[in-house]
């Protein structure tokens, strides 16, 4: 309770609070010195009790000391977070989604529901969690779905064209004047099946703060936050 009360102490006219670490420590001294003059004479503290309360009481200040230096350290972080994210305003990033894509232009990563976004290839790209030894692509035109596949891709960020997919099924192919949905599977020699994250592009538009980090909003998706980007691109 003697605990309680001196740390819910409170002042009037602008005076301290008394929880910094200064207080803190004066008040345990107070309290140490009085229970080492009111303790009974013929059973006094031994040195192991009076070793302990130090040790925990150096303990407690550390603690606070480690939490003020974790706050500001934080603090630098969200700002420098948060001057990084604006840097990005104006540029292509790829996001998790299903891409769209026709065999002319405009090309994959292009296009995003009718919105033209800067690109410099006619690539398609997909992220995967470890290595396949079988990418199966599909392109879906809402009737009909057609597959082709990739061999041996490694695990990470993988670029592909829409001229790499050959003998799609069912033969002969997908028709070259319709636009497609893409989709993903893979599979290795163990039979395991890695992730993959089919990508689509999108532009930066504006950033804005929060307090767990700063929220990207895109040319044409929900907001997102950073660690929702696999690539950030020129």
């Amino acid at each position: 309770m003697a605990v309680s009360s001196i740390n819910n102490n409170s002042g009037t006219g602008g005076t301290s609070t008394g929880n910094s670490a200064a207080d803190l420590s004066n008040q345990f001294m107070t309290l140490l010195v009085a229970q080492m003059k009111n303790q009974d004479p013929t059973n006094p503290m031994d040195n192991n009790q009076l070793t302990s309360q130090l040790a925990q009481f150096n303990m407690a200040a550390g603690v606070e000391k480690l939490n003020t230096s974790v706050a500001h350290v934080y603090a630098m972080m969200s700002q420098l977070g948060s001057m990084s994210a604006s840097s990005w305003v104006g540029r292509s990033v790829l996001i998790e989604g299903e891409a769209k894509v026709s065999f002319g232009e405009p090309a994959i990563g292009i296009m995003q529901e009718g919105v033209e976004l800067p690109s410099n290839s006619d690539d398609f790209h997909f992220a995967l969690s470890d290595d396949a030894e079988t990418v199966t692509v599909t392109l879906h035109d809402g009737d009909k779905a057609y597959t082709a596949e990739l061999k041996n891709v490694k695990k990470g960020m993988n670029t592909f064209n829409l001229d790499d997919l050959e003998n799609f099924k069912p033969e002969p192919g997908p028709p070259r004047d319709r636009e497609y949905t893409l989709s993903f599977e893979a599979s290795n020699a163990e039979g395991e099946n890695p992730t993959v994250y089919g990508l689509i592009q999108e532009q930066v538009q504006g950033v804005t703060m929060d307090p767990n980090g700063p929220i990207l909003h895109l040319l044409n998706h929900d907001p997102i936050t950073m660690d929702k980007v696999f690539v950030i691109q020129k």
